[in-house]
């Protein structure tokens, strides 16, 4: 794609690899070469490289990566929370939260999602695996057989007649 940069200067943007500016210069640098842009005030200079990311699609990676970052980390943080709400197995939270950040966005939400039914199905804390563990071994993918026959604590009570 060629694209005007300048009243002089047409870019081929298919061999250019990076743009930087420094005052009212802006450098090109290409595969093979370099060129230089120069513009009459930083004022003017910084519009046209504005114009020019924007053409490209670039975005600065100093300022977007960090924020983004920082949000992603907050999310993984409050899916923890809830997932270690969730499981009621207090055992060893560093290792669980190790595995649980090792989670790609997409397998904490069905972590967490899945976790109610596998506590469901292990109502005794004893028998049910360590949470780094679950975590591990993607316990959310495996099939979860809940006991659905209800059990009745009602008893009857003995009642002893008189016979008078």
């Amino acid at each position: 794609m060629r694209l005007r940069v300048s009243d002089t200067d047409v870019i081929i943007t298919d061999r250019l690899n990076f743009v930087e500016i420094d005052g009212r210069t802006i450098h090109f640098h290409f595969t093979d070469n370099k060129h230089d842009a120069i513009f009459n005030n930083e004022m003017e200079a910084l519009a046209s490289f504005n114009n020019i990311n924007h053409c490209l699609n670039t975005t600065d990676a100093r300022f977007e990566s960090q924020e983004k970052q920082i949000e992603e980390d907050e999310r993984k943080e409050k899916g923890f929370e809830m997932f270690w709400n969730l499981y009621d197995k207090r055992v060893d939270k560093g290792k669980a939260k190790k595995a649980f950040m090792n989670l790609t966005l997409e397998e904490m939400i069905n972590a967490v999602k899945g976790v109610k039914a596998y506590v469901d199905s292990t109502p005794d804390k004893q028998y049910r695996k360590m949470p780094s563990t679950w975590l591990h071994n993607k316990g959310w993918e495996s099939e979860v057989k809940l006991d659905t026959k209800k059990t009745n604590r009602y008893v009857k009570p003995k009642y002893h007649t008189d016979e008078r």
